[in-house]
């Protein structure tokens, strides 16, 4: 009986950490970016911020591209992503992440884009929200 009492308390804490947002102690709050592919043929999409490349990756309909970007909480305005798309009779460069315009829009710091035939679409509060066509 002292053992569930004594391991509850620390489960119960182990659970609360789980669902907190991702912070290191070097005050860093990493985000996450997916673009999904709703796109008719294959798109090639290469990103980069600005300390790192993300490299290229056709992405087909269904799959989608995954980038991880560490926010500096010190300068958080310094945290940007722009893609650059070719493929499917699109083409262009766009700014996929940008932590002003996007981080109240990013659910538990997890930012979702939808990429169609007519645009690209940033996802928040279960909305699409056109940003920019192609």
């Amino acid at each position: 009986m002292a053992y569930s009492k004594v391991h509850f308390p620390i489960l119960l804490l182990a659970l609360l950490f789980i669902n907190l947002p991702s912070q290191s102690s070097a005050g860093l709050l990493n985000f996450n970016i997916k673009l999904y592919s709703e796109m008719n043929a294959p798109i090639t999409v290469s990103c980069q911020s600005r300390y790192e490349f993300f490299g290229n990756q056709t992405i087909q309909w269904g799959s989608y591209y995954n980038i991880n970007i560490p926010v500096d909480m010190n300068i958080p305005s310094d945290s940007f992503v722009n893609c650059m798309f070719n493929g499917a009779g699109k083409s262009g460069i766009y700014s996929m992440f940008d932590y002003n315009r996007d981080h109240l829009h990013c659910f538990y710091q997890h930012c979702e884009w939808r990429l169609v035939p007519d645009g690209m679409y940033f996802v928040y509060d279960d909305v699409r929200h056109l940003v920019y066509r192609w």
